[in-house]
């Protein structure tokens, strides 16, 4: 199915694991009812992000050789009495026309030789797991790029956002101070990563500059010629501060956001609309 690859034909990293677990299911090698390692083990293993780790066991659970138990974990399943499993053995889940992985499209820019990555987004975690696999290819020796430029616009750690804000107490602080930290710890992380590189031989740079505008979109420029935007949802949802107490807050959610591809005009568009931010109000950090 054209849906289940990348635009240059390759497997996308989330396939890769499902058909590994999948084959253990089928082999034995995890029993029916026995509990699959926990996402972090499984980050571990395949050298994923926690994202692909959780499509990955969403495919199998859509084809019947997984069931998930509220706060127990992930289970095998009898996948013989499931009707769902693809004809050809290989566990896919369906994906939008036209929507692409972040995780798949960073791996896919990683074989150039130049690698070329604008991104405006909130705290850059979603990068940084995407990164992150990339990078300890390099390490290894698997990959061998000349060049990492890496520009990033995200949100200024500070500034009086409209979100997060507390649902009822937009005057609360505490959501924002916790942004401004997470942002601080995936910026400063990120570009340790990539600049780590450097010992391999690759000409790294990355410039981090900050806006005072919650994004409400996240956009990725790739290599100059593949262009994704995708769009941050608002919703209310808990969190846990540091006093011991859960908070309902208002924040916009990036990582289960879905990307999609632009057209060349979109995506001039958008460069010169990166570009415009870039060379005005962003400042240094």
């Amino acid at each position: 199915m054209s849906n289940d690859r990348t635009a240059g034909g390759a497997r996308r990293e989330y396939e890769r694991v499902a058909d590994v677990l999948r084959h253990e299911i089928e082999g034995g090698a995890i029993g029916v009812g026995e509990q699959l390692p926990t996402h972090a083990e499984l980050v571990d293993r395949f050298d994923v992000s926690r994202a692909t780790v959780q499509k990955a066991i969403k495919a199998l659970e859509g084809k019947g050789y997984v069931e998930s138990a509220q706060g127990k974990g992930v289970f095998a399943r009898d996948w013989r009495q499931s009707g769902n499993a693809h004809a050809n053995g290989t566990a896919v889940v369906a994906v939008d026309a036209g929507s692409v992985e972040l995780d798949d499209a960073i791996a896919e820019a990683f074989e150039a030789e130049h690698i070329t990555i604008d991104a405006y987004c909130l705290t850059a975690e979603s990068l940084h797991g995407a990164f992150l696999p990339q990078a300890r290819r390099v390490l290894r020796g698997e990959l061998q790029p000349s060049s990492i430029q890496v520009r990033l616009l995200l949100a200024r750690p500070g500034a009086h956002l409209a979100i997060p804000r507390i649902v009822g107490k937009p005057e609360d602080t505490r959501p924002l101070d916790r942004l401004s930290e997470l942002i601080k710890r995936y910026a400063f992380t990120l570009r340790n990563l990539l600049e780590d590189l450097v010992r391999r031989g690759v000409d790294v740079t990355v410039e981090v500059r900050t806006l005072p505008i919650t994004p409400v979109a996240k956009y990725y420029l790739i290599n100059r010629h593949r262009g994704l935007m995708g769009f941050y949802k608002v919703e209310a949802h808990p969190v846990h501060f540091p006093d011991g107490k859960d908070v309902q807050i208002y924040d916009v959610l990036g990582l289960g956001a879905r990307l999609y591809l632009q057209g060349p005009e979109q995506r001039a568009e958008c460069q010169q609309w990166f570009d415009s931010l870039w060379n005005t109000i962003a400042e240094s950090v």
